[in-house]
């Protein structure tokens, strides 16, 4: 195996693995050829960790039959916006849009992206199942405590992976109807030690006149300042703004830093 690279994931040092096996392996066979990795001599439980990094990322699935015990790399197409013939300018129309949006972004960011379980095969973006779009399939093991199972249905997701795992950097609830309440409990759930930006985002001056009633309220006012409300249109301009910036930077020719060492997902496909 190749040195450990800067800042290099499990996601990542098991993705190079399988490379190296052919594109699919036994979870024993991985083991073995990541024994001495340099990774390995911090984390005991590192056969621990592969086996939750391969059931957890969407960059692997399981070969049949059920419980073989064999994985493969999914091969995604390296996608960037500006090469998916969107239109110039892209309007959210509805909530699965701004979902689609947000996870166009955390991709094209360079982090992991979650969405909830039943949305990843009920709501599309630009034609596509958000589970096609999504890095990571299950966050159950981040989540794992009766008080955090709500984590795992907030709308959107961006995370990033240290020795322990995973961890979420920000959040977004998306409130395409007037239910911030519900939304502003989930967010509430992420435990402060993570530091995560909590975001609301909705289609009009409503849901910001209610957001900003219910954020002085008990419980959330006591946490105002870790929430932010962003309108449909901010997003939008984001989105769009994205789409026109991967285009020049593919006309230049030039890739982010993060690329070079060997990251999975590079944005929306």
């Amino acid at each position: 195996m190749t040195a450990d690279r800067p800042k290099q994931t499990w996601l990542e040092v098991v993705s190079d693995a399988l490379k190296e096996l052919g594109g699919e392996a036994h979870l024993s066979e991985i083991s073995s050829l990541l024994e001495s990795h340099p990774k390995t001599a911090t984390n005991p439980t590192w056969r621990d960790t592969i086996r939750r990094v391969v059931r957890q990322y969407s960059a692997f699935e399981p070969v049949p039959p059920a419980r073989s015990g064999r994985y493969r790399l999914v091969e995604k197409e390296e996608a960037r916006l500006s090469e998916q013939q969107l239109p110039a300018t892209n309007s959210i129309t509805d909530h699965s849009a701004a979902q689609g949006m947000l996870v166009a972004l955390g991709n094209t960011y360079g982090y992991e992206t979650f969405v909830p379980k039943s949305d990843q095969t009920s709501r599309r973006f630009q034609e596509s199942p958000l589970s096609e779009l999504v890095s990571v399939r299950d966050v159950s093991t981040v989540f794992s405590s009766s008080n955090l199972r709500q984590v795992a249905l907030i709308d959107v997701l961006w995370l990033e992976e240290d020795e322990d795992g995973l961890f979420p950097v920000a959040a977004f609830e998306v409130e395409h109807s007037t239910r911030i309440t519900d939304g502003l409990n989930r967010l509430l759930k992420i435990p402060k030690r993570y530091s995560t930006q909590l975001f609301v985002v909705g289609p009009t001056q409503e849901e910001a006149r209610l957001f900003e009633q219910r954020v002085g309220q008990a419980p959330f006012r006591d946490h105002r300042d870790r929430f932010a409300f962003r309108p449909y249109a901010q997003l939008e301009q984001l989105f769009n703004a994205a789409i026109r910036h991967r285009a020049l930077q593919a006309g230049f020719g030039v890739v982010e830093r993060w690329k070079r060492y060997g990251a999975v997902w590079d944005g929306l496909r």
